[in-house]
């Protein structure tokens, strides 16, 4: 389930800041921020322990808020994301 949230979240983001035909600011996020969530993700993925859980969960909703500060991030998808992470269960691994 948090692999899906995981591909699901960044997922999200990709397709929010690929969009070149209208100009957009969005100061809160980058490439290195991507790279580094990426990582994270890739990390719970391939070792699944309660510490990675939590770390992953800690760095989507650093994410999220850096996500807040674009132009063209809504409240509700705001809302979702956090929601989404607010529902994963770190404590059963382990």
């Amino acid at each position: 389930m948090t692999k899906f949230l995981t591909i699901l979240f960044v997922s999200s983001l990709v397709l929010v800041s690929c969009k070149e035909d209208e100009p957009s600011v969005c100061d809160g996020l980058s490439q290195k921020d991507a790279e580094a969530y990426y990582n994270i993700a890739m990390q719970f993925s391939n070792n699944p322990t309660r510490a990675n859980c939590n770390t992953l969960k800690s760095a989507s909703y650093n994410l999220i808020k850096k996500f807040e500060k674009c132009d063209q991030a809504t409240k509700d998808q705001i809302a979702q994301l956090t929601a989404a992470w607010d529902n994963v269960d770190c404590s059963y691994i382990d």
